[in-house]
């Protein structure tokens, strides 16, 4: 393979110049969110089958996926690298190395080697990107806003993949609370590039944040049309609407989002689409509203995924479906899950012993209706729930269960 530097000063180990165009493409896609990002990356890998980051993007999107059932796929990239090392660049061998990490669940070993390839490669964008998720799902948003904001200074207005860098400097401003200069860089953002969905995505936590639900629901209804051919992520910003419908106590409104843009999105078994509505139907029936059989249409899901190890944050919305629906056979199976995730020597496993396996509980105690329980379980937690990470706006659910299991604990 030949070495070619792309317009940013990276360089990439390739066939042709021409997979370094292609490659920059498919970050483009991948950075909006585009649901072509697979297709495009399987076709570069068909027409140059050993350049190693095109097969690494692929085994990153695929762990991103929170999803177990991926992980003899990622180990086959692993191993297909590995047995091609000297081929790859440094800069190549270092996302190798994070990417062993991340495939062992040692997410936070995985963050030391992004944090490291940044220190000399500022303009990685997709060290930057995935290190944004890491950090994300760590719950340590102030790490999330200075892992962009070290390279910062290094990027100008006319780089390629700009708008993005200042998008996510923008989410981690959010999550951090420093919702003015997050709301300044995420306009910005759009202003640049509207096609820059998590951008989109920061700023309609800043109304979340700020309460200014109706500004919300104008912003997505401006935005949302701009993005026909995104993934799976467009229908998280329809679960923001509908919580700013709730907002306004617009209840039936919220319920009208579920039905058109949530409930059919649940068929692709996307853990973040599961999130999304098992949240919002809980927080409507906390609200008092009859969500019908909707929770019912999730039972399915939760069969299996209860029992995944990927993520604490998502487990946790799966294990929510069989405890509404009282099932106990499910719900047992996925507390024996949580007591043994808890001792493995993981980044999660750790996640789970500090306060995943007590928040499984009070799940499990708020779905029997078992409210003093939950509320000492939730209670105990509240110090250290940003850890499952996840968003402010995402993890209030759980003070929601706290304050309505104080209300009605016997």
């Amino acid at each position: 393979m030949e070495k070619f530097i792309d317009d940013l000063g990276i360089t990439y180990s390739a066939e042709s110049s021409d997979s370094i165009s292609d490659f920059n493409n498919i970050i483009t896609l991948y950075l909006e969110n585009k649901n072509t990002v697979m297709t495009r990356l399987d076709k570069l890998i068909l027409s140059d089958s050993e350049m190693p980051m095109a097969h690494i993007l692929r085994a990153y999107l695929l762990k991103s996926g929170g999803d177990p059932r991926f992980t003899p796929t990622v180990q086959q990239v692993i191993k297909k690298l590995d047995d091609n090392l000297a081929s790859l660049n440094p800069r190549e061998q270092q996302h190798l190395l994070a990417l062993h990490a991340w495939s062992n669940n040692q997410d936070q070993h995985a963050l030391l080697i992004f944090e490291e390839v940044l220190k000399s490669y500022p303009k990685d964008i997709i060290a930057l990107r995935t290190a944004h998720y890491l950090h994300f799902y760590a719950g340590t948003p102030e790490l999330m806003r200075d892992s962009v904001q070290r390279s910062f200074a290094q990027w100008h207005e006319d780089d390629a993949f700009f708008s993005y860098l200042l998008g996510m400097y923008s989410f981690g401003l959010e999550e951090s609370g420093d919702y003015d200069k997050a709301e300044f860089y995420g306009r910005r953002a759009v202003e640049l590039n509207s096609e820059d969905i998590w951008a989109t995505h920061a700023v309609t936590h800043v109304f979340q944040m700020h309460n200014r639900s109706q500004e919300g629901i104008e912003w997505l209804n401006h935005l949302i049309p701009t993005w026909s051919d995104s993934n799976n992520f467009i229908y998280h910003l329809y679960w923001h609407k509908a919580l700013f419908h709730i907002g306004n106590k617009q209840y039936d409104q919220a319920i009208e989002v579920y039905d058109a843009h949530l409930k059919d999105a649940e068929n692709d078994d996307f853990y973040l689409d599961i999130c999304n509505s098992t949240s919002l139907l809980w927080r409507l029936e906390m609200l008092g509203l009859d969500v019908g059989n909707r929770w019912q249409r999730l039972s399915e899901f939760a069969q299996n995924r209860v029992l995944d190890d990927e993520l604490v944050f998502s487990t946790l919305h799966y294990l929510m479906i069989p405890a509404r629906l009282k099932n106990k056979e499910v719900t047992d199976k996925a507390r024996q899950h949580f007591n043994n995730w808890s001792q493995e020597d993981t980044s999660q496993g750790k996640v789970c012993r500090d306060v995943g396996l007590s928040l499984a509980n009070s799940i499990i105690q708020f779905g029997s209706g078992d409210y003093k329980s939950a509320h000492y379980n939730l209670k105990k937690a509240q110090t250290k729930i940003k850890l499952i990470g996840g968003s402010h706006a995402q993890r209030h659910l759980f003070d929601d269960f706290n304050q309505y299991a104080k209300l009605h604990a016997s």
